[in-house]
């Protein structure tokens, strides 16, 4: 497998870390804001991340940018202390319309501060979850004087435990805290896309603006070109069936057949259909699909077409790789807010960055 490097910045729950750790690779602290509670019209719901530095906001949003100068005054005061805070903001009254925010949006959302020093055991927990690509249950105390502390423990790979306990001031503790909130933080999706053409550089920009991984299977030479320049994570430059074996044991949430080649596209069918992905998407008209489903065995055919989205995407309109891409990306989205991913981990909110 080769690494693409690319000067995408990437969304999402991904983004959020990757600015994490800069920050602390100068040494420096950053605050986390988790939102704990809305009512009414907000721009965020229970489980949205944002993180702030000294200087202000640098990933993620509670609104349309209405609310981060009181939210960054209120960071500054955790950096400042280095101890978490609760903070809140009610656009519900008249009073507000007028004199406060001016938004109209007739909300309130609570928020959590949490300060994350160098080597903070959260951090080190969001990093770690990242890197399995599993899913991470966080727990937090919001009452005084505890408020923040919490603790982590990976949602799922029981063969590799993990776990982290915090204070209100962000670092390792022992003594565990009484909590009430449980937040189910979901690891980014992963996309293995099989095939290179028009569609693969805006799909994967659009992939990483997202927060997602993209991993892309292509070794003829004229198909690559067309990811030269592409935000794809690793591409394995190998045919079917050697590359077949490099993905053994390997984890997508989606699979996308895409070589613009029939007896390609067929190989990857049967690894498709005996694969766990719960989506996979094929590129072409449904004559196309219909002839390549003919070609599976019985077993195969049953175990796939559950799972096939064919002609993949959504039917926005428009032609192109662009258009291709976003249909894909759409219907992917879609997909992903469907499944409620993290909904596995017992929760009061899932995540989103």
């Amino acid at each position: 497998m080769t690494t693409n490097d690319t000067n995408a910045a990437a969304g999402g729950l991904r983004g959020l870390l990757d600015v994490l750790w800069r920050i602390h690779a100068r040494n420096e602290s950053a605050v986390l804001g988790i939102v704990t509670a809305t009512a009414g019209s907000t721009y965020q719901k229970p489980g949205a991340l944002v993180l702030l530095d000294g200087k202000g906001v640098r990933h993620g949003v509670i609104s349309g940018g209405c609310l981060e100068p009181a939210l960054e005054d209120a960071a500054r005061k955790v950096h400042a202390d280095g101890r978490a805070l609760s903070v809140e903001f009610d656009t519900r009254s008249d009073e507000d319309l007028l004199f406060g925010s001016g938004i109209g949006c007739r909300g309130h959302v609570v928020l959590l501060l949490l300060p994350l020093p160098p080597l903070a055991p959260l951090a080190r927990a969001l990093f770690a979850a990242l890197d399995r690509g599993v899913a991470l249950r966080l727990s937090f105390a919001l009452d005084e004087p505890n408020l923040g502390a919490g603790m982590a423990r990976f949602a799922e790979d029981a063969a590799q435990p993990f776990s982290a306990q915090w204070d209100r001031t962000g670092r390792a503790t022992e003594m565990p805290s009484a909590t009430s909130l449980d937040i189910a933080v979901a690891a980014p999706p992963r996309l293995l896309v099989l095939g290179a053409g028009p569609e693969t550089a805006p799909l994967a920009l659009i992939a990483r603006r997202l927060g997602w991984f993209v991993d892309l299977v292509e070794h003829r030479g004229r198909w690559a070109a067309f990811a030269q320049d592409a935000a794809i994570d690793h591409r394995i430059d190998l045919a079917p069936a050697a590359a077949a074996a490099a993905l053994a044991g390997e984890r997508y949430d989606a699979m996308l057949l895409m070589n613009h080649n029939y007896s390609l596209d067929l190989d990857w069918l049967r690894f498709c259909a005996a694969g766990e992905a719960d989506y996979v998407g094929l590129l072409g008209p449904a004559a196309r699909r219909e002839a390549l489903l003919a070609e599976l065995d019985a077993a195969a055919r049953a175990r796939l077409v559950p799972r096939l989205r064919a002609p993949v995407g959504l039917d926005l309109g428009g032609h192109g790789g662009e258009a291709v891409a976003l249909a894909v990306a759409a219907q992917l989205q879609q997909h992903f807010s469907a499944r409620g991913r993290g909904s596995a981990v017992p929760a009061t909110a899932g995540v989103r960055v």
